[in-house]
């Protein structure tokens, strides 16, 4: 029979994808670490983890445990944090996906906060400005930009935020500061792949360089190359120092671009979600 440290080896090698990253992580010896996957592996009589001599992947039968797995063993911690066990002190590892600007510019900085306030938990940030399916990726919380659909998922505003219109002094010194919305037209933009209508109609700019990231489309329009839209929250920093001045304010027909947290409704009452989250609060409010 396999025992509740079985699990959460197992859970451990599936976070960290290998053998050996999971027996640092808890303190064993690789050895003790397969010995207890071997077991685990024998008693449900399927094949865990794809093994070759370089990677450990998750079988099919192997993530369908694991996604079952995981929600019990963090049920079970919150269990011992409700009857006063270790202190209060969550423990667990946390999935969170969110815009490359909100992890460089706001998270990472303050995140040594969290970790001495919160020791037994590890971390795991997916920074993409897509929007990530929670379920499918597994992860435990989403930070979002812009207003939220009405949905099942469970949500907090966590700032308010607008969208502008910003460029490089040097671009505008060299093509001309534009007065009125029809002037757009004339200039060069600088966006993101879905960016490619501003809701301007006529008036959008002509795109002439697309790049794949929020914090590079920053560096793209403080070097000059073209007018961009941004978040205000992440070019915050730009606008105050000079190197990016807004560009027509107000002429964006929806602006309003509040920041969000995002979890699934089995993540309700997740301790270690509700400590990110207002964590993550804790980052913005500070920033006003």
């Amino acid at each position: 029979m396999y025992s509740i440290e079985d699990l959460q080896t197992f859970v451990a090698i599936a976070q960290r994808g290998g053998i050996t990253a999971a027996a640092n992580s808890q303190g064993l010896s690789p050895a003790t670490v397969s010995h207890r996957l071997t077991k685990l592996e024998k008693h449900l009589g399927v094949t865990l983890f794809h093994r070759t001599s370089r990677t450990v992947t998750l079988s099919t039968e192997g993530e369908a445990f694991f996604n079952e797995v995981e929600t019990i063993l963090e049920t079970l911690a919150d269990a011992e944090l409700n009857i006063g066990s270790h202190g209060g002190k969550l423990r667990g590892h946390l999935r969170v996906t969110m815009a490359p600007w909100i992890l460089s510019r706001f998270i990472l900085p303050n995140l040594p906060r969290l970790q001495q306030a919160e020791p037994g938990l590890t971390f795991e940030f997916l920074a993409v400005d897509r929007f990530v399916n929670l379920a499918e990726e597994r992860q435990d919380c989403a930070i979002r930009v812009g207003k939220l659909a009405d949905s099942s998922f469970l949500s907090r505003k966590l700032a308010d935020n607008r969208r502008i219109l910003c460029a490089a002094p040097a671009y505008l010194a060299q093509q001309g500061t534009p007065g009125a919305l029809a002037d757009l037209a004339q200039h060069k933009a600088v966006c993101l792949p879905w960016q490619r209508d501003w809701g301007l109609g006529a008036h959008m700019p002509q795109i002439h360089v697309v790049v794949s990231n929020s914090d590079t489309l920053t560096d793209a329009a403080t070097h000059g190359v073209g007018i961009a839209l941004k978040s205000e929250l992440a070019v915050a920093q730009e606008l105050a120092t000079g190197q990016l001045v807004e560009v027509l304010p107000g002429a964006l027909p929806a602006s309003a671009a509040p920041i969000s947290s995002l979890r699934l409704p089995h993540l309700k009452d997740s301790r270690k979600v509700d400590a990110f989250v207002q964590f993550c609060f804790s980052c913005f409010a500070s920033a006003d």
